[in-house]
C-alpha cells in the first residue's frame, strides 16, 4: 500500500478527510469501514480498533451534524493510496450560523495509534465569482501534519491548517469534483506524525461565501503485526522454543518424528500437553524428572529459560525419559493405569467347602492377594500354602474353609510397572462367609385324602430337618403346615441356608380325588357283552363289578345278561362310588350245521335271549337272499325253493329295531 500522495479538487460546500498511518515492513494498513451512529457520536473501526467522534466548543451559532458518503475523487495521484476511492466516509457538516460559527471535532481511538494518515475529498468549493473553503485547525499538541499528496497546490497543508486555497478567481464550470485550482474542490492525503489516542480539529470557515461546508472522513491505520505464539509464555516464541511446555522433555522427543502427535487425542499436541497420555500423571514426573511444586513444569516456578526456551533452574531434565517397562514407548506417552474390569465378589460357603475369589485386571504387570482379619484395619499378603492357591493370579482359591475364616476380607494389590504417580492400585474388598452346613432333611412322598387333617411337613421330612427354612411354593398356612383341603398336590421344596451353603429337600404330595361316574356303556361285539365305565376328570382310579376285585382298566368283557353294580375308587382308597346297570339281549349262533335228516344239527338258527323282534337274513356267497328267519324259534333247513343247497359257507345278519345286532358266516356240511 502506498502513502505520501494527496489529491484535492475544490467543490463548493464539501470537505473530505482521510487518515492513513505510516508503517514499516511488519505493519499492514487498514481503512475504516462503515460509520454508524446518532447525534454527535459516530463509530467505525480499523485494525480492530474503534474510532469514535465527539463535538464540542460550538461557537457563534455554528453546529455540526453527521451523515455518510463514499469517496468520489478518482483523479490519479490525489490520494497516497488509490484504494481509498469509493470507500465509505464520515461526512460531518458545519453550519456557520450567522456570524462565522465554528466547532471542535474530536476523534478518539480505542488504543494509541502511531502516524495515521488522513484522506480528504471535496474540500471547499466556490461561488459564481471565486473559490470558497472551510479549514481544519489541528488543536492537539505533539502532532505534526505532513502533506503526502493532493490533486494540486490548492490542497494546502500549512503548519496546523488544512484548507483549500480560498478567493481564487473562478474560471470555467464551478463545483467540479476535485478539479484544478480554478474549478471545484480539492482533495489529498495527510500523515499525522505522532502517537496518540485522540486528535481534535477546529472546524471553521476560510474565505467568504457559503453558509456551510461538509467534510468526509476515512482513517487508515497501521495495524501492528500479530504477536508470535508462545504457548508456555516464557518469552521465547514457539518457533524458537525447544521445550514449548517447559516440562523438561525436548519437543523433538515428544513429537517422535510427528510434529502434530497427540497421544491422548485431546486436541492438544504432545509438545504442548503436560499430560500427553491423559493418565492423570504429568509428563515431567513420568519422564523421571523433578517437579517440586507439582505444576507440571520442570523444577520449581518461576520458569527461567535460556534463549532456546530450556529451563535453567532445575537439577535434571532434557535427558532420555523413562521407559520402565522397556517396551520402546516412553512412559509419559503410554497409559499405565490399572483398570479392574471385575472386582472380587463376596463368597459364601459351608464349613469345609472350597471357596474362591476372582478379579479381571487390565494393564497390570503383577498382583498380590491381601487378607484382613480385623475388618480392614490391617492387611497382610495371603500366604502360599495348602489352604491358599493363586495368590499372585486373578483367581484365589481357598481349600476347606473353616468356621474360623468367617468374616475374612480379601482384596488385590496390583503393582504397575511404568507408573510412578500411582504405582499401586487396590481392588474393592470382598468377604468370605463360612456357615455350618444346614440340614434340610430327606426327600419324602406322601399320599393324602382331601378330608385328612392338616400335617406339619417339617415333621414328615426325614433326617431331623433344621427349622427356619422356607417352602417353595409357599403353603397357605404361611408355616410348615399342609392342609389337603386347601393346598394343592405337587412337589414342595424346603430350603435352609444361603448362598452356596444351603440345603434343600422335597416333599412329593399326592391328594386322593373323589371319582364321579359319567356314563356306564354296554356293548356287544361278536357276542361279547362288555361294560365301559367313564368318569369325569380321569385320574388315578380303580374299577370293579363285584366290590372286591378292582382293576385299573375301566372295561369288563364277556359278561352274561343280568344286573351289575359297578365300583370306582381313587388309587389311594380315599373314596368309592357305585352305579347299578343291567345287561340284556345275549346273542350267539352255531358255526356249522348238517341237514342230513339224522336228527342232529339238521337246522341252523341264532341263539338269543330277551331280544324282541329279531329278523335273520341268510345269503349265499354271491349275496343272494336265501331265507329270512323271524324270531328266535324259526330255523333254516338248508334249502332254497325246495332245493337242497350245496355244502359251502353262507352269510347272515341279525337285525332288530332297524339295527344290525350281529353279522357273520357259517358252514353247511352234507
Amino acid at each position: 500500500m502506498r502513502y505520501g500522495e494527496l489529491c484535492f479538487t475544490p467543490l463548493k460546500g464539501f470537505l473530505l478527510i482521510l487518515f492513513i498511518g505510516c508503517y514499516n515492513f511488519i505493519y499492514s494498513q487498514e481503512f475504516t469501514g462503515d460509520w454508524n451512529g446518532v447525534g454527535d457520536t459516530w463509530t467505525a473501526s480499523a485494525c480492530g480498533l474503534d474510532i469514535t467522534t465527539s463535538v464540542s466548543n460550538e461557537q457563534n451559532g455554528g453546529f455540526v451534524s453527521f451523515s455518510t458518503d463514499d469517496i468520489g475523487c478518482n483523479t490519479a495521484g490525489t490520494f497516497s493510496s488509490n484504494a481509498v476511492v469509493g470507500l465509505p466516509a464520515l461526512e460531518p457538516l458545519l453550519n456557520y450560523g450567522s456570524a462565522g460559527g465554528s466547532a471542535v471535532i474530536t476523534f478518539t481511538f480505542g488504543q494509541p495509534v502511531t502516524d495515521p494518515v488522513l484522506h480528504i475529498d471535496r474540500l471547499g468549493g466556490g461561488t459564481n465569482v471565486h473559490s470558497t473553503s472551510a479549514q481544519l485547525i489541528l488543536t492537539t499538541p505533539g502532532i505534526n501534519l505532513q502533506r503526502l499528496s493532493g490533486n494540486d497546490a490548492h490542497f494546502e497543508v500549512n503548519g496546523t491548517q488544512i484548507t483549500r486555497t480560498p478567493n481564487q478567481n473562478w474560471v470555467g464550470t464551478p463545483f467540479g469534483e476535485c478539479g484544478p485550482p480554478t474549478q471545484g474542490s480539492s482533495a489529498g492525503s495527510i500523515r499525522l506524525v505522532g502517537t496518540f489516542t485522540n486528535v481534535s480539529f477546529r472546524f471553521e470557515q476560510n474565505g467568504t461565501g457559503n453558509v456551510s461546508d461538509a467534510i468526509e472522513v476515512v482513517w487508515e491505520l497501521n495495524c501492528p503485526p500479530p504477536s508470535l505464539p508462545d504457548f508456555d509464555n516464557d518469552g521465547i516464541p514457539d518457533q524458537d522454543d525447544l521445550d514449548d511446555d517447559n516440562d523438561g522433555i525436548l519437543d523433538t522427543v515428544e513429537q517422535n518424528g510427528i510434529p502434530t502427535l497427540d497421544t491422548d487425542s485431546d486436541g492438544l499436541i504432545d509438545s504442548f500437553d503436560l499430560d500427553s497420555d491423559g493418565d492423570g500423571c504429568n509428563d515431567v514426573i513420568e519422564a523421571g524428572f523433578e517437579d517440586q511444586d507439582a505444576n507440571g513444569s520442570l523444577g520449581t516456578a518461576p520458569d527461567d529459560v535460556d534463549a532456546n526456551g530450556l529451563i535453567i533452574n532445575a537439577v535434571d531434565g532434557y535427558t532420555t525419559p523413562n521407559d520402565l517397562d522397556s517396551n520402546a514407548v516412553f512412559d509419559f506417552q503410554e497409559v499405565s493405569v490399572i483398570v479392574f474390569l471385575q472386582d472380587p465378589l463376596d463368597s459364601t460357603v459351608c464349613a469345609n467347602e472350597d471357596a474362591s475369589f476372582q478379579v479381571i485386571v487390565e494393564n497390570s504387570n503383577s498382583m498380590t492377594w491381601e487378607m484382613s482379619l480385623d475388618n480392614g484395619n490391617t492387611w497382610v499378603d495371603v500366604p502360599g500354602n495348602s489352604t491358599y492357591n493363586g495368590e499372585h493370579t486373578e483367581t484365589l482359591s481357598i481349600s476347606n474353609a473353616l468356621l474360623g475364616d468367617d468374616g475374612t476380607l480379601f482384596r488385590v494389590r496390583a503393582d504397575v510397572l511404568g507408573s510412578v504417580c500411582d504405582p499401586v492400585v487396590y481392588s474393592q474388598t470382598a468377604q468370605l462367609n463360612v456357615f455350618d452346613a444346614p440340614n434340610s432333611g430327606e426327600d419324602v412322598t406322601l399320599e393324602l385324602c382331601p378330608n385328612d387333617n392338616p400335617i406339619d411337613l417339617l415333621n414328615e421330612l426325614g433326617g431331623n430337618a433344621d427349622p427356619g427354612g422356607s417352602w417353595s411354593p409357599l403353603l397357605n398356612s404361611g408355616t410348615n403346615t399342609f392342609d389337603p383341603s386347601i393346598d394343592l398336590s405337587g412337589t414342595y421344596t424346603y430350603t435352609i441356608g444361603s448362598g452356596s451353603c444351603q440345603s434343600a429337600s422335597t416333599v412329593q404330595i399326592s391328594i386322593g380325588q373323589e371319582p364321579v361316574i359319567d356314563t356306564v356303556d354296554f356293548t356287544n361285539t361278536n357276542n361279547n357283552n362288555q361294560i365301559v365305565i367313564s368318569v369325569v376328570d380321569p385320574g388315578d382310579f380303580e374299577y370293579s363289578i363285584d366290590g372286591e376285585n378292582f382293576q385299573e382298566s375301566n372295561t369288563f368283557q364277556n359278561l352274561e345278561s343280568g344286573q351289575y353294580t359297578v365300583y370306582v375308587r381313587d388309587g389311594m382308597g380315599c373314596s368309592t362310588v357305585t352305579e347299578t346297570v343291567e345287561i340284556v339281549g345275549v346273542i350267539d349262533y352255531p358255526r356249522f350245521f348238517t341237514p342230513n335228516q339224522d336228527g342232529v344239527n339238521d337246522g341252523w338258527q341264532i341263539e338269543q335271549k330277551d331280544i324282541p323282534d329279531t329278523r335273520t337274513y341268510i345269503y349265499d356267497r354271491y349275496g343272494k337272499l336265501l331265507k329270512v328267519l323271524v324270531g328266535e324259534d324259526e330255523h333254516w333247513d338248508g334249502t332254497y325253493q325246495n332245493k337242497r343247497m350245496p355244502s359251502t359257507d353262507y352269510w347272515f345278519k341279525v337285525i332288530a329295531n332297524n339295527e344290525i345286532l350281529l353279522k357273520g358266516h357259517f358252514s353247511l356240511k352234507r
